[in-house]
């Protein structure tokens, strides 16, 4: 079954980049960008979710997502770090949020959700 939608990982870490892909590829089409700058570039029309690191090495997730915002993306944003996220400012807005390090399994139900519950709103 070929896959119908397609998710934007935007993570800086090669590694965990391609562990995330392995993770999707199966069910989704999967686009990737390593910086905010390439995530912004990336995230077309086509793009049902964006899974946004929260530090990318030219700026925050939250910066990433407040500037699709104000070029008018309503894409769902699920941001993704290794710090507690009540200890992130301006975490507002997400979709969802991925504690790093995360299973295979936490990964797949987030995106299974996060795409159930925008496909109602529609």
């Amino acid at each position: 079954m070929p896959a119908e939608q397609t998710i934007l990982i935007a993570e800086d870490n090669d590694d965990l980049a391609a562990l995330y892909q392995r993770y999707l590829i199966d069910t989704y089409r999967i686009r990737s960008a390593q910086t905010g700058r390439e995530a912004i570039r990336n995230a077309t029309p086509a793009v049902d979710l964006i899974i946004l690191d929260y530090k990318l090495p030219d700026m925050l997730g939250t910066e990433v997502r407040n500037q699709l915002r104000a070029n008018g993306s309503t894409t769902p944003v699920v941001l993704m770090s290794g710090t507690d996220p009540e200890l992130i400012p301006d975490r507002d807005d997400p979709a969802g949020w991925l504690t790093k390090p995360f299973y295979k399994e936490t990964l797949q139900k987030t995106v299974q959700e996060v795409l159930s519950t925008s496909e109602e709103s529609v």
